[in-house]
């Protein structure tokens, strides 16, 4: 399935969100007992000690273990509107695609 195709299955549905998928970018993976695992846009972050690497950092209410890797962003988001799924964060365009197809199309 391309991306066009799982836009127009979208269509089809009743969802006012939509799939969304990232140029490939920096992402920061934060792995928290208490949150699970967080993807966020490597831009978005101010980071207050530096260059990144694999330490430990604050995130409210626990600490965590973070990670730059570079991949694919996946997210069902809803135009003009804060609504929106979490990030999920892939190797290749594709992986992306069949995530958000197997996880939240219904067939």
């Amino acid at each position: 399935m391309t991306y066009d195709e799982l836009c127009e299955e979208y269509a089809k549905t009743d969802s006012f969100m939509e799939p969304q998928i990232s140029l490939e970018d920096d992402w920061m993976v934060f792995d928290s007992e208490d949150e699970g695992i967080i993807y966020i846009n490597y831009e978005d972050i101010l980071l207050r000690d530096g260059p990144c690497s694999d330490r430990k950092y604050d995130l409210p209410g626990c600490k965590c273990i973070m990670q730059r890797i570079v991949g694919y962003g996946a997210r069902l988001s809803a135009p003009g509107y804060l609504d929106c799924t979490d990030w999920c964060v892939f190797d290749t365009e594709q992986e992306a695609i069949d995530y958000l197809a197997e996880t939240y199309l219904e067939y």
